[in-house]
């Protein structure tokens, strides 16, 4: 099969791999060359002569036609042999290739680059900036994941150029930005992924990369160490008339190995330096688990300290994307799993109330200090919950929600209680 033409850049790159994909399903030959902005080889005098932009993808077809920009390089590629309608059907199916699209690139692939750069050292890091990012990535993936709740494809009954944009930007996300827990709070997302990439045409174009175990972070550098001016040389002592035995000296460093720098620590967690409590929450979290409701809440609040705890209840916002009672257990489970870092300083539940198209997610939780944040905030998805204070030794339906939340008893908002996670 003759070739189509020639791709530069890194091949896993989302905007050269969708253009790998789309060749794949039209049954068309595209030829990588694989060039590398951090080596320099975009500066080159031939390649600018080609891309005055010196960015990649560049493409040159085999008539000699060159082309930068990766949507435009995609549309390109699609439109040579559009036998699978790659790019719409009609007019309107036309528009809505165009619309998913642009919105995988700017409002998916768009805030996850950023935060790329920004931890991973390519940008001065500013933690308000990755904030911003964050909250505009988890609201993307709110929409996507809420569209692809009754949608097999991004447009119409399979698979176009959409599609195939959307799966290459996930899967360099998947690999070098979130990790599990934010790929498990969006299942319809990881679904859709995983169905895309496993397309028979395209599954040897993706799987390139594998996907992180946790979010991409940004670890300070180590500080160098600074070195201490050398002594002025003792005046020599006299010979004592007896030398100790020397002892052995552990095995030094070859002279030439470049010494290594400690492994950073990582941050002691908020809370592990707030005064002692005489509530012991790792006793609290035995008797929650052991004892009957009414008895764990007698010694409970026999043993609360006010001054040490504080009990909050978390609600999520986005009840009306998740129609299937196991989708809003799936959400919770999620959450609960990424507050690992601060399970030493959490008790509590969490719920699923109400039936299929009709539930909600309410929670109740005792926290180690008097500020919710250092503790739920360690969760990259907290901002999809409200979270309020809980009265319960001043309010009765403060009380009453807590008791039967952490019981997984009762009704909320009219809702019978469906499902429930220990946060513990």
């Amino acid at each position: 099969m003759s070739s189509i033409g020639t791709i530069y850049g890194p091949p896993n790159a989302p905007k050269v791999l969708r253009s790998r994909a789309i060749a794949a399903v039209n049954g068309l030959n595209l030829e990588v060359k694989e060039c590398s902005p951090m080596k320099g080889e975009t500066q080159t005098p031939e390649f600018l002569e080609k891309f005055p932009t010196g960015k990649v993808p560049g493409f040159t077809s085999s008539e000699g036609f060159n082309m930068f920009e990766g949507r435009a390089i995609a549309r390109f590629v699609a439109g040579i042999s559009n036998n699978n309608n790659l790019l719409g059907a009609d007019n309107r199916s036309a528009a809505e290739v165009e619309q998913w699209t642009s919105f995988a690139d700017e409002e998916i692939l768009g805030p996850a680059m950023r935060l790329f750069y920004l931890t991973q050292g390519f940008w001065p890091y500013n933690k308000a900036i990755e904030d911003k990012q964050h909250k505009s990535l988890h609201r993307a993936f709110h929409t996507l994941q809420n569209y692809l709740h009754k949608q097999t494809y991004l447009v119409g009954h399979r698979v176009t150029l959409a599609d195939l944009t959307m799966a290459a930007n996930l899967q360099w996300i998947y690999a070098n930005v979130v990790g599990k827990g934010y790929r498990d709070a969006y299942p319809h997302v990881a679904r859709y992924y995983d169905l895309i990439s496993h397309l028979p045409q395209v599954m040897k174009v993706f799987g390139g990369e594998k996907p992180r175990e946790e979010n991409a972070k940004f670890t300070p550098p180590a500080k160098e160490k600074k070195e201490k001016a050398p002594k002025a040389p003792a005046a020599a002592a006299a010979p004592k008339a007896e030398k100790k035995k020397e002892q052995p000296k552990k095995a030094a460093k070859d002279d030439d190995e470049d010494d290594e720098p400690p492994a950073p620590k990582s941050a002691p967690h908020p809370c592990a330096s707030l005064p002692p409590s005489k509530l012991n929450l790792e006793e609290a979290k035995r008797q929650y688990s052991n004892l009957d409701s009414p008895d764990f809440f007698k010694w409970f609040y026999e043993n609360y300290d006010k001054e040490g705890y504080s009990i909050w209840r978390f609600d999520f916002k986005y009840n009306d994307e998740l129609t299937q009672v196991f989708m809003s257990a799936n959400q919770l489970g999620g959450f609960n799993s990424r507050l690992e870092a601060s399970r030493k300083y959490i008790l509590g539940s969490g719920a699923v109330y109400g039936e299929n198209n009709d539930s909600v997610i309410a929670g109740a939780v005792i926290v180690r200090g008097q500020d919710w944040k250092p503790v739920l905030g360690v969760a990259p998805d907290i901002d999809s919950y409200e979270v309020t204070a809980l009265d319960v030794f001043g309010n009765a339906d403060d009380k009453k929600f807590f008791e039967e939340n952490l019981a997984w008893e009762g009704e909320y908002k009219g809702k019978k209680f469906a499902d429930g996670k220990m946060i513990k």
